[in-house]
């Protein structure tokens, strides 16, 4: 059983496991929070301070941490690295600003006009003080080669954070079980920058090199910018649908623009994963392969769900939400054309090769892109023109870096991608979103 467990679980499963985990935590948490019976509002209200407190820090914390694999190899256990403490020391001056923002900021954008909701967001300030560091421990279990340390650290974390979260609000009245609820997330916070301190202490050398921190902010910047692009994404199209169209379909538009959950963890997750495998930049061939064959895995696995999804989405969406929302499924269909382009990782081999610039400045193209065909598609396709416009920027992105992998470091497509399966499954996927658009 041991050997089939070191055998199964490698870095990058382990890795998606941990993800996988992490949302169904999320996931839970909110279906939780409605059966105790919270009311709308306090459920609204933990739902916005997660939301503020991802815009505040979504884009630094993916930048630093992709950084941070790409420039480390694998850490014997023996060493202790200088790098780690770098990369926390930058993440933990990174986490401190935006914990000063929040503390100003979220009174204002939640609105709050009472002592209660002022409470709540001064409490949860500190999540976003403790969390966002702590993102760092399972990436360094990664490069410790440890994934079964990194799989009990998410059983155990997230298993403390839903216990901790959900029980006040099934044992407490209302509001008070709402507060409590509240330092439970920060108390599970505080319990992962504990355990990141404890790994810290036995695996990083605490030294400050400025030349590394240079480095750090140099490769990570591009990188940066490039996360504000992408997330950037949504918030303009809710923009854009917002100017042409009423709340109704606004409310349409959001219920449909969503991405298969599923595809985006464990695409996201095998791409940081990778990064690490590229620090020998004189021995390509292994990493690429490895790509294409745990690529195509992904492929036969997430390209099956996508289709059944596609197929049983105007039914679903009635009955999930209701017979209002049955126009999200459409929305819904396109954006689940975007598994074709998520399961080709042409920006993974940039970013391991730190050549973070290109990514950014296709960001920029892609987002521009996304805003031209949305606003010029609206006019042909109506509210689904917002989200053909998503598809064709996304599909731009993508040949843009495979052409800048082809044609400036002579990296052919077919060297990470089994192309004739991605060929099949995406001809399939058409063919099941014009079966489910046009037949059903």
């Amino acid at each position: 059983m041991t050997n089939f467990i070191n055998k199964y679980l490698t870095n990058i499963r382990a890795l998606q496991t941990f993800q996988v985990l992490r949302y169904a935590v999320l996931f839970v948490t909110g279906m939780l929070f409605a059966q105790a019976g919270l009311s709308t509002e306090l459920i609204g209200l933990y739902e916005k301070l997660l939301f503020l407190a991802s815009v505040l820090s979504f884009f630094w914390v993916s930048g630093f941490i992709q950084t941070m694999l790409s420039s480390h190899g694998k850490i014997e256990q023996v060493e202790r690295s200088e790098k780690l403490f770098n990369v926390f020391t930058v993440v933990m001056i990174c986490s401190i600003l935006s914990f000063i923002i929040f503390r100003v900021a979220a009174n204002n954008f939640l609105e709050s006009d009472n002592d209660f909701t002022r409470n709540i967001t001064n409490i949860f300030s500190f999540y976003l003080l403790l969390a966002n560091p702590a993102f760092l421990v399972e990436y360094i279990y990664l490069l410790l080669n440890k994934p079964k340390n990194m799989i009990v650290y998410g059983t155990l974390s997230f298993g403390i954070q839903l216990t901790l979260v959900v029980t006040p609000v099934f044992l407490i009245e209302s509001e008070t079980g709402f507060y409590y609820a509240i330092v439970g997330v920060v108390a599970s916070a505080a319990f992962r920058f504990l355990w990141l301190i404890t790994l810290l202490m036995r695996h990083a050398e605490l030294k400050i090199n400025f030349e590394h921190i240079k480095s750090l902010l140099l490769i990570g910047s591009p990188l940066i910018i490039s996360a504000i692009l992408s997330g950037s994404i949504d918030y303009i199209n809710g923009f854009i649908v917002q100017h042409y169209f009423d709340d109704a379909t606004f409310a349409i538009f959001r219920n449909g623009a969503k991405e298969l959950p599923l595809a985006l963890l464990l695409a996201n997750s095998f791409s940081n994963a990778m990064l690490p495998r590229f620090i020998d930049t004189k021995n390509l061939n292994e990493p690429l392969a490895e790509i294409k064959t745990s690529s195509l895995r992904l492929m036969h696995f997430i390209f099956p769900v996508t289709i059944i999804l596609m197929l049983l989405s105007k039914s679903l969406y009635p009955i999930l939400f209701n017979p209002s929302f049955a126009a999200s499924a459409g929305i819904f269909n396109i954006y689940l054309l975007l598994v074709i382009n998520r399961l080709v990782f042409p920006q993974t081999i940039l970013i391991g090769l730190k050549l973070t610039k290109p990514v950014m400045l296709i960001s920029l193209a892609e987002a521009l892109t996304n805003i031209v065909f949305s606003v010029i598609l609206i006019e042909y396709a109506g509210i689904e023109g917002v989200a053909w416009g998503v598809y064709i920027a996304f599909t731009l992105e993508k040949l843009l870096l495979m052409l800048y992998l082809k044609f400036n470091l002579k990296i052919s497509v077919q060297q990470y991608t089994s192309v004739g399966w991605l060929s099949f499954y995406s001809a399939i996927t058409i063919a099941a979103y014009i079966f489910a658009t046009k037949i059903i």
